[in-house]
Parts: structure tokens; sequence; C-alpha cells
């Protein structure tokens, strides 16, 4: 996954990327052109994972980022990084878990997170829409 990737707003190329893979984890160096109207985080996708690698901040004329991750939270495959107006994130799935009800999506359960939604407790799925959830668990 080392090299330089170009770091897309709305479609339209915005800075680089630079990713070195060191030891167990992944340094991202982000620099990006934006406008500084709004606060923008950086995410990456890769093998179907998305992770949050944070909040550029100004340094000089650019907006940048200097953070690492574990690898194992990215698949293998072409990154992507994408800068969205902070507070617009994925909608994910919640699936409610009820007691003594068998639960569908057992495989599923390592990009789950517990959570509680109007008081029920359930597996949220952040990396999901309902779609993908469905068709996975053959539902």
């Amino acid at each position: 996954m080392d090299g330089i990737y170009d770091i897309f707003l709305g479609g339209k190329p915005v800075g680089k990327a630079q990713v070195r893979r060191e030891g167990l984890y992944l340094r991202f160096r982000c620099c990006c052109d934006l406008s500084g109207e709004a606060i923008y985080r950086i995410s990456v996708t890769c093998g179907g994972k998305t992770e949050n690698l944070g909040v550029p901040v100004p340094e000089g004329d650019a907006f940048c980022l200097d953070t690492r991750i574990p690898a194992r939270k990215l698949g293998a495959g072409m990154p992507q990084f994408r800068a969205l107006p902070k507070g617009t994130e994925r909608a994910g799935v919640f699936i409610p878990i009820i007691p003594e009800e068998p639960f569908a999506y057992l495989s599923r359960l390592g990009d789950a997170v517990l959570r509680r939604s109007n008081g029920q407790l359930g597996a949220y799925f952040p990396q999901a829409d309902q779609s993908a959830i469905s068709s996975s668990t053959g539902q």
C-alpha cells in the first residue's frame, strides 16, 4: 500500500496522501488545498473498510494531517482517500439484539460495535447499508 495517492472532494482531487508501512502500522501524511471555510475530515477506504484519519489542520498554505493506524484496520487493495465536511458520516445499520432470538449477523460481528438505540441494545455496523447487511447473510 506504500505510495502517494490523490485525495478527492466531490470527485475533484484536492490533495495528496502519502502512505508508508511502519511495522504493524500505516503512517498517513495528507496535505490538501481546502478553503478553510468548513472543517473537513479525511477518510480512507480500502478492501471494503473505511477509517476516519482525522481533521487536517493549517500548515502554511495547506491543510495537513499526520497520523497512523494499525494496518489490520484496512483491507488489501488500492486505497481511496476522501475529504468530507465534518459531520457528514455515512449512515450505518443498527440491528437490535433480542434475548432468546437467533441473531443472523454473527459472521459480520467483527465489523460491529455494541450500541444502545432508543433504549434497545444492538449491533451497529458503521461501514454498511441495509442492503449490504442483508445480502451478506442471505436474507
